[in-house]
């Protein structure tokens, strides 16, 4: 599928049609750690899923804004599968929807640029369903970020089973973005959920990040929830104390490493006794941004961050990042 690029220049030219950018670009330290470990090849675009819904274009000025200031570059899809009817643009017409499309596409390069003139932006209109093309973006990505919830006319599913089909699948972090949440810098504060994991230590260092770049502070959160009634690791109230020192211990030794290396960034951590969901969602509300493994291994007893990330999608006051080890 044919991509096509636009630039704006300083003299206040139109966007024009120019060639795909070289794959091969330089990059900070910082790009490196978007991904969760560093890595000999970064990636530098960030893939934004288009599909004109409010949240598909409140996810378009997050990903902007991150664009202009790590200094990458923006890929806009907009997928459309080509035996489904796509009523919502008023037609079953093939030619039309692609024209739709296309002008779906120059709408959002126009947003993009309103953001920030200096941003190169990519487009591409691949027949397909959105959570395929987006996967398929990940590969060569930095971030993959889209709405939380759409129109429903990039595929068979609403984009709310996109999010669900990208989280789970894209090998790079997937920023989740719900329109009336915000998405602007309101609080300077991050927050993390760790169970010990894989996947929570690469969110971990993730968060640091975007902690380090925001000069934000960093809100390391692990939340314990027994498995049940019958749950032998805290047979009473009276024993929590003792088990939360323990974990506290344990968040901390996950912390210490990475804090060594951003010995600017506050850290806080807090250790709860409650749902994890329930404990992110709360955090969410003083948050910008909130980052967690896209899968967890249940290191702590009770946090399982793979029904936790899904629970969570569309539901916190601001961005989300699932964040996926990057596989060996």
């Amino acid at each position: 599928m044919e991509e096509r690029t636009s630039v704006v220049r300083d003299d206040g030219d139109l966007p024009v049609p120019a060639r795909e950018l070289s794959a091969a670009r330089s990059t900070s330290p910082v790009e490196e750690l978007m991904s969760g470990t560093t890595s000999p090849a970064p990636k530098s675009r960030i893939v934004v899923g288009i599909d004109g819904s409010a949240h598909g274009w409140a996810a378009l000025a997050w990903a902007a804004e991150q664009a202009a200031a790590r200094s990458m570059s923006l890929h806009l899809i907009h997928a459309f599968a080509p035996d489904i009817p796509m009523l919502g643009f008023g037609t079953t017409d093939q030619s039309s929807i692609r024209s739709e499309g296309e002008r779906l596409l120059a709408t959002a390069t126009a947003r993009a640029h309103a953001v920030d003139r200096g941003i190169t932006v990519t487009t591409s209109l691949p027949p397909g369903y959105a959570s395929r093309s987006l996967v398929a973006a990940s590969h060569d990505a930095a971030l993959v970020v889209l709405g939380a919830v759409g129109h429903g006319l990039l595929s068979r599913a609403t984009i709310g089973a996109v999010a669900q089909q990208v989280a789970a699948h894209a090998t790079c972090p997937v920023v989740i973005v719900g329109h009336e949440g915000h998405t602007e810098a309101l609080h300077h504060r991050v927050v993390v959920g760790v169970d010990g994991s894989k996947p929570s230590m690469a969110a971990l260092r993730t968060a640091f990040d975007h902690a380090a770049q925001r000069d934000a502070e960093l809100v390391v959160v692990h939340a314990w929830e027994a498995k049940g009634p019958e749950d032998p690791t805290l047979q009473t109230d009276s024993s929590w104390p003792a088990y939360e020192g323990g974990l506290e211990q344990a968040v901390s030794r996950e912390i210490s490493a990475m804090s060594a290396e951003h010995p600017a960034v506050k850290v806080v951590h807090h250790v709860v006794r409650s749902s994890p969901v329930a404990a992110l969602i709360e955090a969410a509300d003083s948050a910008d941004l909130v980052v967690v493994g896209a899968r967890g291994t249940g290191g702590f007893p009770g946090l399982h961050l793979g029904s936790v990330s899904n629970r969570l999608l569309g539901r916190t006051a601001c961005p989300l990042v699932l964040v996926h080890p990057r596989k060996p």
